[in-house]
């Protein structure tokens, strides 16, 4: 049986994977995105990018055992084509929103899995990205202000996160709600599935 690393800290991905029955082991990769990925890259070559840098930075510094897949990804939000990045003050939280209030935005999240062989080298590697468009409720001054009153917009890409508080200013989203979340769970099934690990099996067990 494979055994897993997630190359994340991500409590919302650790959450996911459990959700789906997979045992794992999370390690960070303590990567700094932007220092590492060129900031001219459309967002899609960016979270295809950053995802699989992840995953290799675990890879690189982590005894990683035979018979692994590595899991990583990466997620971002764009606004009008640019990219928005997790806002460090309140002021920069504030100024997300209110860009992306009443209107759509587009979250991008990159997938990478590294399946490492029986000799503990790298044997096949696949990267995917997907995407999900949102639409935000136009948001009040007091909206805005109690909702970068909590620090829930401060560890998160665009400055709110679907999966919490901020659920309360989406009024919907066309596409996988968990690409928004960070983590496409349907996909990352397939590309294990046709490297020939099925998530199934842990079910039976």
């Amino acid at each position: 049986m494979k055994k897993f690393i997630l190359a994340s800290a991500s409590s919302r991905r650790k959450s996911l994977l459990e959700k789906i029955g997979v045992p794992f082991t999370a390690i960070e990769s303590n990567l700094d995105e932007q220092a590492e990925v060129d900031n001219d890259y459309s967002p899609y070559e960016w979270v295809k990018a950053v995802a699989a840098k992840k995953g290799h930075a675990v890879f690189d510094k982590t005894d990683v055992e035979p018979d692994t897949v590595i899991i990583s990804a990466d997620t971002i939000v764009t606004d009008m084509g640019k990219i928005l990045h997790r806002p460090k003050t309140k002021e920069e939280a504030r100024k997300m929103l209110s860009s992306i209030s009443g209107r759509k935005h587009t979250v991008y999240t990159g997938l990478t899995l590294i399946f490492v062989g029986a000799d503990g080298k790298i044997e096949n590697e696949e990267s995917f990205v997907d995407a999900t468009d949102v639409y935000m409720h136009k948001l009040t001054d007091d909206e805005i202000e109690a909702y970068i009153s909590t620090d829930e917009p401060y560890d998160k890409a665009g400055g709110y996160g679907i999966q919490g508080k901020g659920a309360l200013l989406i009024e919907s989203i066309y596409g996988d709600y968990y690409t928004v979340v960070g983590l496409p769970l349907a996909i990352l099934y397939r590309g294990l599935k046709r490297n020939g690990v099925d998530i199934l099996d842990f079910w039976k067990n």
